[in-house]
């Protein structure tokens, strides 16, 4: 699957002109993104260039810095102008050049598993510049969009890994709190592990119907009487949230029996109360995760086409922003330089 060739790499990379030029999206300020011009980067040792075919959005990132908000709460403020090409990091495409050291080789298809840091440049753009261990190889037949949010899935992979190991998934009763991206991912994955129900719970009626399609048993409002308290027949078994607010975690607590993950970004802090529940803090970044959910993905047991709302280019970046804000869209495609 794989094309290596150290001639090749060396003689891609000596081709490369430092003259060329590329498009990237650059966010100047609060509510202010615009298309630059900036010279395409030469990869150096273990690193690859790719030209980006398709890139999505992660709403966290994007509704957070292009408003000017931080994204952590330890974070004081949002330092504009932004890295160029961030925050995209969601992103295939096709390796372009490889430095010395690396195996993949150009016109190899790849995905992004990790991004590369917001202090580096992002995948808003035609081309990034990866290293290469953050990079996994495409099937050749595999189209783009199959595998545009590996890195969002690997992270979801993470947290969905850790239960499994310290209690099991298969045939238990699991519950999605929040049906954004990520939600709608961990509905996909504890079905693949066999759970013998998902619930999914999120106030917007139409990301409910979503997870329904994509296999989860029903879907309901947060506050709503068809999941039981904890220690009721109708409680849950397990459960993910995706949502990191204080009232939304312990509502999901109250309703859990063995455990609980902590998928989201967690904004507050709050006090843990409940005897004989176990909380599965986010493991970090990890390739296994990575390969888990690409081998999910290659399997068709993980479809990422309806996180996928709209397929907009680059410079209509803005709209797309506000069209995840509104909540009309899970995620938006990018097609840089279309």
């Amino acid at each position: 699957m794989i094309r290596s060739s150290g001639q090749q790499m060396k003689t891609a990379v000596n081709a490369m002109k430092t003259n060329q030029m590329m498009k990237t999206l650059q966010i100047k300020s609060t509510e202010q993104a615009v298309i630059v011009e900036m010279p395409i980067p030469e990869p150096g040792p273990g690193q690859v260039l790719v030209k980006v075919k398709e890139v999505a959005t992660c709403p966290q990132w994007d509704l957070h810095i292009y408003y000017g908000k931080p994204m952590f709460a330890h974070e004081k403020e949002v330092k504009f102008p932004y890295s160029p090409g961030q925050p995209g990091h969601e992103m295939t495409g096709v390796v372009e050049a490889a430095g010395p050291g690396c195996t993949l080789a150009p016109g190899q298809k790849v995905a992004a598993w990790r991004d590369a840091g917001h202090h580096n440049p992002g995948c808003y753009a035609e081309y990034v510049l990866m290293k290469e261990e953050h990079l996994l190889a495409l099937p050749d037949d595999l189209p783009f969009r199959k595998a545009i949010s590996l890195e969002l899935a690997m992270c979801v992979a993470a947290s969905v890994m850790r239960m499994k190991q310290y209690e099991g998934i298969r045939g238990q009763r699991c519950g999605v709190n929040g049906l954004g991206p990520a939600g709608l991912i961990a509905v996909q994955m504890l079905l693949a592990e066999g759970a013998s129900e998902v619930i999914g719970i999120d106030p917007n009626p139409q990301r409910r119907i979503t997870a329904e399609e994509l296999g989860a048993t029903f879907c309901c409002e947060p506050e709503s009487e068809r999941i039981g308290k904890r220690g009721s027949a109708g409680a849950l078994d397990l459960a993910i949230d995706c949502v990191g607010y204080p009232q939304a975690v312990r509502s999901i607590m109250d309703r859990t029996n063995k455990a609980v993950a902590l998928f989201a970004v967690q904004r507050d802090d709050y006090t843990l109360r409940h005897q004989g529940l176990s909380v599965i803090g986010y493991p970090g970044h990890f390739r296994e995760a990575a390969e888990y959910s690409l081998d999910l993905i290659v399997k068709g047991k993980l479809d990422f086409a309806p996180l996928i709302s709209r397929e907009l280019p680059l410079e209509q970046y803005a709209e797309g922003v506000g069209l995840l804000k509104s909540q009309e869209a899970i995620k938006i495609c990018f097609i840089p330089g279309s």
